[in-house]
């Protein structure tokens, strides 16, 4: 009986469980914030304890490295919540064969005594390394003469459940947990969260974000146009996106203010996605209106992977390779190369090829500090099949007359496309540095500083045949859009935790600085090639100039709880913003050179009320801005009697900087473990919309706007093996200037009313099998396509997708089908003043207006096939 129960135990796993302590005043240090730095530490004044174990569980071994006798080390990054649960879990330290799976869902059953600031509960995050040591090999056949033989015993593997508590140095700086919830409509989602997420496109991580959707419009490696909370944001223009603290939105971009293409990202190097919604957070600056969302990149990966993604039926192929390599306890990398093709379902290709390449390390210097590297390259050439006129394709249309050209059996597939040489390439080389140190027990620095260089040109075609310039029935409206800038930037900040009358306080001051050189140009063409200079009408250029712009802005955060039920974030923030434009073409139709430049002071509030444990009141109030096109702002006239060509500017130029100003209710509720429930009020009020310039396919400045509406959102987890969520936004938009109320003119074009999305999918071990499977659905209510006051409609739609796939031991196999339903769906709408070969050719002539539109992706297949290591 002795033997057999001695075998029992020498056959567990024997995991120990290290927490890595970096002194008593450190590891309480609790909540950092999400670009790293620690958190609250201890001082002479107050009492700091740090967390202790309570209970804890035992993680499965791994069957395959049991088999193969394999023992390994997970390091791990824990969020300890105020009452002791594990509130997130990640790996800092992957070891890969399993391990790692295994041991976050372990440490996710852990509880903890939370740490403590004189005496009040508090949330922190620590380190802990578990270990796995195989059984040893069974002792041989003994015969029964032979009495048993004692196991010797197993250094620090005592007591019944096989495991040993050891408090340890560990030299590493945690990249910082998840930043706390301000808002009830503040959001975050993991890397094992993405993974689990149909996306056929880069731009789906998007979709991670409640109430945020993403469509293409046009085709190819164009940007694509975006919405949220009753904003059509175009490209960028309400919505701040960041990576890893560096700004996307393009200011003064030749395709339209704030565009941000998200195309030089690899899903699989995304550690975590990070969103706000709103004008509340002081950290954020231009563009954040409706709100912001961050990628964080990944440091590391549990594992590395080479993927093949292939859909037939649209010419879709991918190859992704991560590789994370083992460097050491002070070194963290992950090097990754993304090739792509794809031609869509168009009947003239897309002919889309891109190249991504990502590389970042991370070294920690001392257990105070890290020093990080990033590079980011990309490269795609495509062509587009643009915007199609509804009143053309067959079977579509949009109540206004069909031609006589397109009608009947002469109407086109809705796959065609009228001006088949649209299209355009771009690149983009990033390079940036990230430097955090804990600089004393109460003081963070993070400093950031990033250069990027990128070119886009874009040959869109959005008027097609519309005479926007004299003789444009001549030539058509093919335009040249090319944009050539360096953007170069810092983001530096100190965090300071102490505490007054007993209230603990966290101190945040910020410094941002951003400069763009930039060189834009805008041509007429046909076929892609440009008119500059083919006759009186054309004698150069629609523009080309030069623009500086420099953005500074300076932000104070300050963080108090009186009790622990109430806590209030109060900020302000002060930004500069200065462009100079110079004209670089005498012959050009828009000549624009002179200097603008304007500041903006913004505060910030917000106060949050737990009256019950896992339950949140939130009330928000801050006041943002976007900046608008430099270009736009400077009004110009042409002296025909001068005997060079001179400008002179008009007037008072327009506002540099739209102030927004918004309000917030919510609450959310937490009545299960993983169970997030949450339900928000908004009201934004912008002093000045942007919107779409279908001529020039760009944006400009109009009028004053308001936006009002409601939001719910439900958010599941389990056990990091099972998600569900869903979303639902109502919003109510209009113009609200006095002239647009007078004139009826009050509907916000492409704006959102409703969205509805809503998913579930999971992984689940089956044997030596790990099945994985998913189902989406999102939906968008009708919407105006201009300011009426009889507007026409843009139509809505539902698309499904899903996912089903299975992981045996490093292979995996997933099927895609998107759009599962096959519906005929509008993916991108616009009204657009287009003239269709055959229509009027008057010069007097105005072009009707109509709804143009590019085709959702019809039903589609895609599969994935990927190997780990």
């Amino acid at each position: 009986m002795a033997r057999r129960l001695h075998r029992r135990a020498c056959a567990c796993a024997f995991p120990a469980v290290i927490l890595a302590l970096m002194g008593a005043g450190r590891i309480a240090a609790a909540q950092q914030d999400a670009g790293g730095g620690a958190g609250i530490h201890g001082s002479q004044a107050d009492v700091v304890t740090p967390p202790a174990l309570r209970t804890r569980a035992e993680a499965t071994y791994p069957p395959d490295a049991l088999r193969g006798h394999l023992s390994a080390t997970v390091g791990l990054e824990v969020v300890v919540d105020d009452a002791g649960k594990v509130a997130e879990a990640r790996v800092i330290a992957p070891a890969g064969h399993g391990f790692d799976e295994a041991a976050v869902a372990a440490v996710r059953q852990f509880t903890f005594e939370p740490a403590k600031r004189n005496g009040a509960p508090m949330k922190s995050t620590v380190q802990l390394s578990y270990a796995f040591h195989p059984p040893p090999p069974p002792a041989p056949r003994e015969t029964m003469a032979l009495p048993p033989v004692p196991a010797p015993p197993v250094p620090l593997q005592q007591g019944p459940d096989q495991s040993t508590l050891v408090l340890a140095d560990r030299p590493q700086v945690p990249i910082g947990a998840p930043p706390e919830r301000n808002a009830a409509s503040d959001s975050t989602t993991d890397q094992k969260e993405l993974s689990l997420r149909p996306r056929f496109r880069a731009e789906g991580l998007l979709e991670v974000v409640p109430g945020l959707f993403s469509v293409q419009h046009a085709g190819g490696g164009k940007a694509q146009q975006d919405f949220a909370r009753g904003f059509n944001l175009d490209h960028g223009t309400d919505m701040a996106f960041f990576v890893d603290d560096a700004p996307i939105n393009a200011v003064s971009h030749a395709h339209g203010q704030g565009y941000s293409d998200l195309h030089f990202i690899i899903p699989e190097t995304v550690a975590r996605v990070d969103s706000t919604k709103g004008t509340y957070a002081a950290d954020v600056g231009d563009f954040g209106t409706a709100g912001s969302t961050s990628f964080r990149m990944a440091d590391h990966t549990a594992e590395s992977v080479a993927r093949l993604e292939l859909a037939p039926s649209t010419g879709h192929e991918r190859l992704v390779v991560v590789e994370s390599p083992d460097l050491g306890d002070r070194w963290r990398m992950v090097v990754a190369a993304e090739a792509f093709a794809e031609n869509g379902p168009f009947i003239h290709p897309e002919d889309y090829d891109r190249f991504n390449g990502y590389a970042k390390a991370t070294h920690v210097l001392d257990e105070r500090s890290d020093l990080s590297f990033m590079l980011m390259a990309y490269s795609g050439t495509w062509n587009m099949s643009g915007v199609l006129p509804a009143r053309a394709v067959c079977g579509e249309g949009d109540g206004t007359p069909t031609p006589a050209a397109y009608a009947g059996s002469h109407c086109i597939s809705r796959w065609d496309s009228i001006d088949p040489t649209q299209g355009g390439a771009a690149q983009r080389l990033m390079a940036s540095a990230q430097y955090r140190r804990q600089l004393d027990p109460h003081w963070d620095l993070k400093a950031s500083v990033y250069t990027l260089h990128s070119t886009l040109q874009l040959f869109p075609n959005d008027g097609l045949f519309a005479p926007f310039q004299p003789d444009g029935i001549k030539y058509g409206s093919q335009i040249e859009q090319d944009d050539t800038r360096t953007q170069s930037g810092a983001d530096v900040r100190l965090t300071h935790r102490g505490v007054l009358a007993g209230m603990p306080l966290r101190t945040t001051l910020g410094l941002q600085v951003r400069g763009d050189d930039i060189d834009s140009e805008l041509h007429r063409t046909q076929a892609r090639k440009r008119l500059d200079g083919i006759d009186a009408n054309i004698p150069g250029p629609i523009y080309d100039g030069h623009i500086d712009e420099t953005e500074i802005g300076v932000f104070i955060e300050e963080e108090l709880r009186p009790a622990r039920w109430l806590r209030f974030v109060l900020g302000a923030r002060g930004d500069r913003v200065d462009a100079a434009v110079n004209n670089q073409s005498q012959t050009a139709l828009d000549q624009v050179s002179g200097t603008a430049g304007q500041g903006q002071f913004s505060p910030k509030a917000t106060a949050v009320v737990s009256p019950l444990d896992g339950w949140d009141l939130f009330v928000n109030y801050g006041r943002g801005f976007h900046t608008n096109d430099a270009r736009t702002l400077l009004p110009v006239q042409i002296d025909a009697e001068a005997p060079t060509t001179t400008v002179k500017v008009l007037g008072q130029a327009p506002t540099l900087v739209a102030t927004a100003t918004g309000y917030e209710v919510g609450t959310t509720v937490r009545p299960l473990d993983g169970l997030a429930l949450s339900a928000v009020g908004f009201l934004i009020d912008l002093t000045s919309e942007l919107t779409i310039d279908g001529d020039t396919a760009s944006t400009s400045p109009a009028g004053q706007t308001r936006r009002y509406g409601a939001e719910l959102a439900g958010r599941y987890t389990f056990d990091e093996r099972i998600y569900a969520d869903v979303s639902f936004t109502a919003a109510h938009g209009q113009f609200t200037d006095a002239a647009d109320v007078a004139a009826g003119t009050i509907y916000l074009p492409d704006a959102p009313i409703r969205t509805f999305s809503a998913g579930v999918g999971g992984r689940q071990p089956v044997g030596p099998v790990t099945l994985l499977g998913s189902v989406t659905v999102r939906s968008m209510s009708d919407r105006y396509a201009d300011q009426g006051p009889a507007p026409l409609i843009e139509t809505g739609w539902t698309v499904v997708n899903a996912e089903l796939g299975a992981r045996w031991k490093n292979f995996e196999l997933v099927a895609d089908l998107f759009n599962v339903g096959d519906v005929q769906w509008r993916e991108g709408q616009f009204e657009v003043a287009s003239r269709l070969p055959g229509e009027s050719k008057s010069l007097t002539s105005q072009p009707p207006p109509g709804i143009s539109f590019t085709p959702g992706l019809p039903r589609t297949l895609m599969t994935r096939a990927a190997v780990y290591w």
